[in-house]
């Protein structure tokens, strides 16, 4: 994309005029740069207020204009987290009668000085907002550019910290959710991306301070300065925009798409600290078979004109800021997971923070792909501890409550936006039976929604229109409910016919039913097999003929479903992996005691009834026992048998269960 495009000849001619007019302007003991600037039938259960949460500031000035362009000029180094410079932006107004503009900016920061359109305004700086008192009104469609001169003692959301591993002190930034006002005067709306940025860094010499999108240019200052110019040309959100000063070192990779001329260029940033690199060369490099596989996925990377970058900074985890991630260290998942945020949560971006599974489960599931595609063999168990971390929020949603909109700790839950937000999409899969839809799916979504913000039912109504299925259960149930669902399953066999009895509960009072498909595994002497069928009511009861004896039933063999199996339910499903009874002695001669174990039978008896079948499923022997108590021994005999192996089968209480003898 040219610049052009983004902010339009006019524009970019004003604002030379602009900058004409005001250049010469000293705020620091050397200039700092001026430059040009080259819904659905659930949208209730989104509250009265859709979009509540898409920012934490509701004072309504701010809806009166859009942003159109940030340009930061700022010096930071790694001895402290003081800021200082300015910052430009570019709006256009929204109503008429437009008299005063209104900034988010920390309170500890000293505003110096203010120009709107090359003429210096009056300001008031108070409970961390910039008002400024344009001296004429503006019409509605008015291009509006405001220089913000300030300093001094950032928020939390620039820290100078040292890496404990490494010994590196970094001064970075880390803006999500509500943390960009804590650096730089701006406007934390969700659904306001500006059209580009630049970024200007300038810091002691012999420090690397990075950036978004490509590093334009260095200059170097006769004291003992440097200035680093970054500049990028697509959308972005406020809280991407990131710097990031420390001593680093540079190690850089390309990777050529099929069907690009031009490779894409992967910037990375570690510390220049002997063994940083040779450390974490190898995990680095596996960005590029990561992002092969994405974009077979996904569709073409969103910022390929510009990089995808890494640096290293002390925090644990990462964090996605546009085309230059923050990473703690370069483990495939995390380096994966981040790289998902590239087409999840920076190309289509999270609507409000109540649906931050647009960023998060998404990308929590494009680590797993990853996994998926490129480690097999661990991908099953990286489903089944993402799964099983779910399962530890019996009452939690996905989708963030109301009540909750602001709070970060809830938005970002690691059980739920991220663990449930990606076994709701592993469910998705499972339920359309075609990964070729349901990665067209996707696609589709990001083509819909590129560049901008969408919600979880923006998602729904993509998937509806592309899969043919209807999905207003699955987000009345999944995505809105709470908790999940919880089975009881007992099976009977009479003959060749199976009969299987489901019953669900939920953990959450709130969702009292999951309609959805499940799988059973049917296990005989010879195999197994699975079946699916469809739960849409509380207690279902299934039928089919069955040519072998069945000697167990598992349920969700796969773990394709984040469901809860009861105590009781596993106690009557178990087989010889946990069996009721004991047999002696295996093998035998036709004859044999079994008895019940302590922790299961009844110390006043309990009645067990015993069937013994060949393997065609002929009955050999049936018998009811009463009274059976625990450690008692109780004979069968067989009365014709040959050698070979026979099938013995206990019905106890709930309980059936199946197991093998020798007859020798």
């Amino acid at each position: 994309m040219t610049l052009l495009k983004h902010i339009g000849l006019q524009w970019v001619c004003r604002l030379l005029l602009l900058l004409v007019a005001v250049s010469g302007i000293k705020v620091r003991a050397q200039e700092l740069v001026s430059y040009p600037f080259e819904e659905s039938t659930l949208a209730a259960q989104q509250g009265s207020k859709p979009g509540i949460a898409k920012r934490l500031n509701s004072n309504p000035l701010l809806e009166d204009y859009d942003v159109k362009f940030y340009a930061l000029d700022v010096e930071v180094d790694n001895h402290s987290d003081q800021i200082g410079g300015s910052t430009t932006i570019l709006v256009e107004v929204r109503k008429n009668a437009f008299s005063t503009l209104v900034f988010e900016l920390h309170h500890a920061l000293v505003v110096e000085r203010v120009v709107v359109d090359g003429t210096e305004m009056s300001f008031t700086h108070t409970d961390d907002e910039l008002y400024i008192n344009l001296s004429t009104d503006r019409d509605s469609g008015t291009l509006v550019t405001a220089q913000v001169y300030y300093s001094g003692q950032s928020g939390d959301g620039m820290v100078m910290e040292t890496d404990d591993e490494w010994g590196a002190v970094v001064t970075y930034t880390s803006s999500e959710p509500f943390y960009s006002k804590d650096w730089f005067p701006c406007k934390q709306d969700l659904t306001d991306k500006a059209d580009s940025v630049h970024v200007f860094i300038t810091t002691d010499y012999g420090l690397i301070a990075v950036s978004n999108g490509i590093h334009n240019a260095t200059t170097y200052f006769p004291n003992g300065k440097v200035r680093y110019e970054w500049k990028s040309n697509y959308p972005i959100d406020y809280y991407l925009i990131s710097i990031a000063v420390a001593d680093y070192y540079e190690y850089n990779l390309e990777m050529q798409p099929d069907g690009m001329n031009t490779p894409i260029f992967i910037q990375n940033f570690v510390y220049d600290i002997p063994n940083c690199l040779d450390t974490y060369r190898e995990q680095i490099n596996v960005t590029i078979p990561i992002m092969e596989a994405f974009i077979e996925h996904f569709g073409p990377y969103p910022f390929r004109e510009e990089k995808y970058g890494h640096y290293l900074w002390p925090r644990g985890g990462g964090m996605e800021h546009q085309t230059m991630t923050g990473m703690g260290n370069f483990e495939f998942y995390l380096v994966a997971h981040e790289l998902g945020h590239s087409w999840f949560g920076n190309y289509v971006t999270c609507a409000t923070w109540q649906d931050i599974w647009i960023n998060e489960g998404f990308a929590t599931f494009a680590g797993y792909l990853a996994t998926e595609i490129l480690a097999p063999e661990y991908a099953d168990g990286e489903r089944e501890y993402r799964f099983g971390r779910a399962l530890l929020e019996p009452e939690g949603t996905v989708y963030v409550p109301e009540e909750d909109a602001h709070n970060a700790s809830r938005i970002f839950s690691g059980n739920l936006a991220y663990n449930k937000g990606m076994a709701l999409l592993y469910m998705i899969r499972f339920e359309l039976q075609d990964d070729a839809v349901f990665y067209l799916t996707l696609r589709n979504f990001i083509d819909r929604y590129a560049n901008g913000v969408a919600t979880g039912l923006d998602f729904k109504e993509v998937l509806e229109e592309t899969s043919g299925m209807d999905f207003t259960d699955f987000f009345i149930q999944w995505y809105f409910g709470a908790g999940y669902p919880i089975y009881e399953v007992t099976w009977d066999q009479q003959g060749s016919t199976v009969t299987l009895q489901s019953t669900q509960t939920t953990s959450s009072t709130q969702t009292l039913l999951f309609k959805m498909s499940m799988e059973y595994s049917i296990f005989y002497a010879g195999g197994d097999t699975t079946i699916r069928v469809w739960h849409d009511e509380n207690v279902e009861s299934y039928e089919f003929d069955f040519p072998f004896v069945v000697t167990g039933i598992e349920i969700d063999p796969n773990n394709h479903v984040l469901d809860g199996v009861s105590e009781e339910m596993k106690s009557s499903l178990a087989m010889e992996n946990d069996p009721l009874f004991s047999i002696a002695p295996n093998p035998n001669h036709g004859s044999f005691f079994f008895s019940l174990r302590e922790e299961n039978g009844d110390e006043t008896g309990s009645q067990v009834e015993v069937e013994v079948l060949d393997l065609t499923g002929k009955t050999l022997f049936r018998s009811i026992y009463m009274g059976c108590v625990p450690f008692m021994e109780y004979a069968v005999e067989l009365e014709e048998s040959v050698s070979g192996i026979y099938l013995v089968r206990f019905h106890h209480k709930n309980r059936l269960e199946v197991q093998k003898i020798l007859v020798k």
